[in-house]
């Protein structure tokens, strides 16, 4: 019974310094582009009810994530409460690892929650208004309760396993289509394990209704799958120590749970090999994989420990201080210093731009509706000052000229007027009878896209103008 309550009192403390380390100056950066278009889409459900923008497109993705936000919106539009959804995901992510970790030893669970505490990467997606930790909690804690429904011997607690399952399988489907991965492995679970077989039809009908669609994400290049799996490779310098790890706490984890290690290692591994094939490269389509890199990890240090007694609690002190950010300040991996910042700095492909830091006083002339506003990317342009009078058209992620322009919808009705997708803002184009006074926002991020014709109608649209603000992420053009 004492060691019981220690473990809880443990795991409350566990929870406690998580929860610190998430909330800790959780608006002192600004939101990256897509954390941006998640704020708009939950802030529009609180104006219309749902996540439909301005221009009639409607956020169809992660409903779950945005309702969320949503709600945490009502008690004030800002980055702070924006991002407060995901640190509950987080937080959950860390009860769940300790349930799970529990399945395969004594202390597992608390030594994998102490680990997922403080892991650079699940600190830093649980601080971000976007919803990758919900699908990281959503994609592993389908697999915990359909393990969980074949093990129990009670009817009632199988079919509630079950049902749960399903439940977590639909949001992370929700959350991304990557979760369709899911679904054979749960129709063959049900098969084989669960009494239920009819609910088999559940996940089969996603998977026979959108796989062919999600088929069509491959780049279909196998040099480009090599040289994606290169560059995610190469973020993985700093904690190479893990795969090490990680290595044989996968074998000694499949000798104590064989059923639970590969119903979570190799949907796991299914997935992460189809992220190398996608057309476009980004660390966080790859972040669900942390999940049993730090849990097998961890759970090989819990082993050690449960074999050799309390000698091992030194290794597991060095293996969570040293690689720290006590220790080395710009290539941590665990988190024990609180942090203000995103992880934009070592991530490019999560770009943002600080509209924090522009001049009140220019914040103020651009605000006013009376002077014409100009921009490329317009959600963090809407969030931080207003929505932009016009929008220059660019490709999101490089690929062809214009990803953003839509034909406006009016009453559920497509009309022929060109507007941003995000904004309803109308599209600027060469042919667009500007004239001067205007202000144009030309942040890195959309400029760095711009091909050759679209560059020299961009600097014919800028010539003759003053440098109201400029910065490395930012430059405002002042065009009287």
């Amino acid at each position: 019974m004492r060691k019981i309550k220690l473990e809880y009192i443990l795991l409350g403390l566990i929870l406690i310094f998580a929860l610190f380390l998430r909330l800790y100056s959780l608006s002192h950066s600004p939101l990256w582009i897509d954390e941006s278009t998640s704020s708009m889409a939950s802030k529009m459900i609180l104006e219309k009810g749902i996540p439909v923008f301005d221009s009639g497109t409607v956020y169809s993705r992660a409903y779950v994530f945005h309702y969320t936000e949503a709600f945490f919106l009502l008690f004030g539009i800002n980055d702070f409460n924006a991002r407060l959804a995901s640190v509950l995901f987080g937080m959950l992510t860390i009860v769940l690892v300790y349930f799970i970790g529990k399945e395969y030893s004594r202390s597992g669970g608390i030594i994998s929650a102490l680990f997922f505490s403080v892991f650079y990467l699940e600190v830093f997606f649980s601080r971000q208004a976007r919803f990758y930790q919900l699908f990281q909690l959503m994609f592993f804690l389908c697999l915990y309760l359909l393990y969980k429904s074949g093990e129990t011997k009670n009817k009632k607690h199988h079919t509630i396993y079950l049902i749960l399952s399903l439940v977590a399988f639909f949001i992370a489907l929700d959350t991304q289509l990557a979760a369709l991965v899911l679904a054979p492995f749960i129709i063959l679970h049900i098969i084989l394990y669960n009494k239920h077989k009819y609910l088999a039809i559940l996940p089969a009908v996603p998977l026979v209704m959108k796989f062919l669609p999600a088929t069509k994400l491959s780049s279909g290049s196998a040099q480009s799958a090599v040289n994606y799996t290169d560059s995610y490779y190469s973020f993985t310098v700093n904690m190479q120590y893990l795969l090490i790890l990680f290595i044989p706490g996968v074998i000694w984890s499949f000798i104590q749970k064989k059923k639970l290690t590969l119903m979570l290692v190799i949907p796991s591994l299914v997935l992460l090999i189809g992220i190398f094939s996608l057309q476009v490269f980004a660390l966080r389509y790859a972040y669900f994989f942390v999940f049993i890199l730090v849990l097998y990890s961890s759970l090989l240090l819990a082993f050690l420990y449960e074999k050799y007694g309390n000698i091992m609690l030194i290794t597991i002190i060095c293996v969570l201080i040293i690689p720290s950010n006590f220790v080395f300040p710009f290539t941590y991996v665990n988190v024990i210093k609180p942090i203000n910042y995103n992880h934009g700095y070592s991530d490019f492909s999560t770009p943002e731009t600080n509209y924090l830091v522009v001049p009140s006083d220019l914040v103020t002339k651009l605000e006013n509706k009376n002077n014409i506003l100009v921009s490329f990317f317009s959600s963090d342009v809407e969030w931080y000052i207003r929505k932009p009078d016009y929008v220059i058209p660019f490709s999101m992620d490089g690929r062809g000229t214009d990803q953003i322009s839509y034909n406006k919808t009016l009453n559920g009705v497509l009309t022929s007027e060109q507007v941003d997708t995000y904004s309803g803002a109308k599209i600027l184009t060469p042919e667009t009878p500007l004239k001067k006074p205007y202000y144009v926002n030309a942040d890195s991020f959309s400029t760095s896209k711009l091909k050759p014709a679209q560059r020299e109608s961009f600097d014919k649209l800028i010539l003759g103008c003053g440098t109201a603000y400029s910065a490395v992420d930012l430059k405002i053009y002042s065009c009287a």
